[in-house]
């Protein structure tokens, strides 16, 4: 019976070997080849590495744990990627090993047991330390400092706890196990222990002072404003911040501005200044102030020190100090001790240009210039209109006598011009009038027309300058301050290239036919030239010659129509204009 058994299991290997090695002829995997569990056993090789690929483990997901920190990452994206052809060369090796005894084994084993074969993968070391970074990242655990929590005037405890900080290190070496299937289920990483720089003890330090903070109202007041904080508002700007385990009490700089709102402006102080007034016929100084500025950072400050100390819960609001430009020390360095120059000229009373006279003369009065500085009345006044209180006066526009907002301004262009010139000081941009109006001095007179023909005067001297303007019904006068540096002298020239006055006929149809009246006396044109003369304190002499051409004024007369022609009224002159030039009305 027994020999009739062994023969049997003889026949059986026999068949076995037989069949394997005709598989094996064939080109296809024994019978029980099996990779991770998948049975690949009789397939072809040429269908044998489509087949590999269902063991294909890219897309599973791998647990990693640090402490109690879990992160499930892709396992193709730490690195993992099977090699299908090495582990398909693998499968077709089984039973045909170059070793006879382990060929015959496995063609013997192949139809009553399981041929395994382990799956070829491959680790990108790339993708395996990128992600061995980000999930140290994520497994981290930073300490958590003590603190407190506000809410609604009361305080809530956050009490000290460690932290864990895992290495990239650890992770890449954790990873690659799993990755290249030695290892299964979670992969576990070691931590080190981070204690956190604070102890319950500086909570407990830092809770006593909130207490005596949220204990009652603050208040600041400054330039007679009132800011109460109560306890509510107060807890609602305070945070807790850490340094170097060091807790203390602080408000949010950018939240206490927003809770302080119309405060803000109301404590708000511009500086001022300091300048010169003319008392009783002599200068004196008016002394500079200090501004205010609402500091948000400084109030942030203060309000947790007057919370949190021992003393009372009032106090002066702190802020920033705004410095005027001009301190009265700088003034007093000007020596604007004195009158150096005056002029003043003259107007027939109630005509409406004299409105526009005096309103410029308001604008330009108290003007200070710093040595070097200039002042031009264009840029200083701006454009003239009935909103800055000027009113329509006579001008000239293109040679012709018109109405327009703020003729007659000129007259006061001219007593500038003239202030300035005997007191010395530099005139670099003027235009004289087109026409000669006796009422101005000959060659020695400006226009000006908004925004393009400006008067500009510069202070010259070493000295401050101030400007002072004066009027009355009947005159205006414009007055320099400042130290005599120079003595100026005026010579006008000769009359010369002298143009008699044309003259020019033009209907009036409110004339009865045949009558005529003379609407503008004739004026002749000429050229003058006047020469400035600046003798200095060292014996030096300048002159400053001054050549203007005037314009001949045509002598108009206008008469009445013949009964029945049809005629445009003429336009409304006025023969004691003289602001426009040129340009557009204003």
């Amino acid at each position: 019976m027994g020999g009739l058994i062994a023969l049997v299991a003889v026949a059986a290997l026999a068949v076995s070997v037989l069949v394997g090695l005709r598989l094996a002829r064939a080109g296809s995997t024994l019978p029980g080849v099996q990779v991770s569990g998948v049975d690949v056993g009789g397939v072809a090789e040429s269908r044998l590495a489509r087949r590999v690929a269902e063991v294909d483990r890219a897309d599973e997901e791998l647990t990693v744990t640090a402490a109690d920190a879990e992160v499930s990452v892709e396992l193709a994206a730490v690195g993992y990627e099977l090699d299908r052809q090495a582990t398909a060369r693998a499968a077709m090796r089984r039973g045909r090993q170059p070793n006879p005894v382990a060929a015959l084994t496995d063609h013997a084993r192949a139809f009553w047991a399981t041929l395994p074969v382990a799956p070829r993968v491959t680790v990108d070391e790339q993708a395996l330390t990128a992600a061995a970074q980000r999930l140290a990242r994520q497994l981290s655990r930073e300490p958590v400092a003590g603190d407190l929590r506000f809410s609604q005037g009361s305080v809530e405890r956050v009490e000290p706890a460690e932290g864990w900080k895992v290495e990239p290190e650890e992770v890449a070496g954790a990873l690659r196990p799993a990755v290249e299937g030695a290892a299964e289920g979670p992969v576990r990483v070691e931590t080190d222990r981070v204690e956190p720089e604070t102890t319950p003890q500086d909570v407990d330090a830092v809770a006593e002072a909130a207490k005596r903070a949220l204990s009652a109202p603050v208040t600041l007041t400054r330039r007679g404003v009132t800011w109460r904080v109560t306890p509510e508002q107060l807890a609602s700007v305070l945070h807790v911040t850490e340094d170097g385990g060091d807790l203390s009490l602080t408000a949010e700089a950018d939240a206490v501005e927003s809770l302080a709102g119309q405060v803000v402006q109301d404590v708000h102080r511009e500086p001022v200044d300091a300048t010169v007034r003319v008392q009783q016929g002599s200068p004196r100084i008016e002394p500079s102030q200090s501004g205010f500025a609402f500091d948000a950072q400084a109030a942030a400050e203060q309000l947790v020190s007057v919370a949190t100390g021992d003393g009372q819960r009032s106090a002066r609001l702190r802020g920033e100090v705004l410095e005027p430009d001009l301190t009265s020390a700088e003034v007093g360095e000007l020596d604007i001790t004195e009158k150096v120059s005056s002029f003043t000229t003259t107007f027939t009373p109630g005509k409406s240009r004299v409105q526009n006279i005096q309103r410029i003369a308001e604008l330009v009065d108290g003007v200070l210039l710093e040595p070097g500085e200039s002042l031009g009345l264009n840029e200083h006044v701006g454009r003239r209109t009935r909103e800055k209180g000027f009113t329509s006066g006579g001008a000239i526009l293109d040679g012709e006598f018109i109405t327009d907002v703020g003729g007659g301004v000129s007259q006061f262009a001219t007593t500038f011009y003239n202030a300035a010139y005997f007191g010395g000081y530099a005139i670099p941009e003027f235009k004289p009038h087109s026409y000669y109006f006796s009422r101005y001095p000959v060659g020695r007179e400006a226009t000006i027309d908004y925004p393009h023909v400006e008067l500009r005067v510069r202070n010259n001297s070493p000295h401050g300058l101030l400007v002072t303007t004066s009027s009355t019904d009947t005159s205006v006068t414009v007055s320099m301050w400042g130290t005599t540096w120079v003595e100026v002298d005026s010579e006008a020239g000769e009359r010369r290239d002298v143009t008699p006055a044309p003259a020019k006929r033009r209907p009036n149809p409110n004339l009865a036919p045949g009558a005529q009246r003379v609407a503008q006396s004739g004026r002749s044109g000429f050229t003058i030239t006047v020469t400035r003369v600046l003798r200095f304190p060292d014996g030096t002499i300048e002159r400053e010659p001054v050549t203007t051409r005037y314009n001949p004024q045509p002598r108009i007369v206008e008469f009445g129509p013949a009964a029945g022609s049809q005629t445009a009224k003429p336009a409304g002159g006025d023969a004691d204009a003289g602001d426009r030039e040129a340009g557009p009305a204003q």
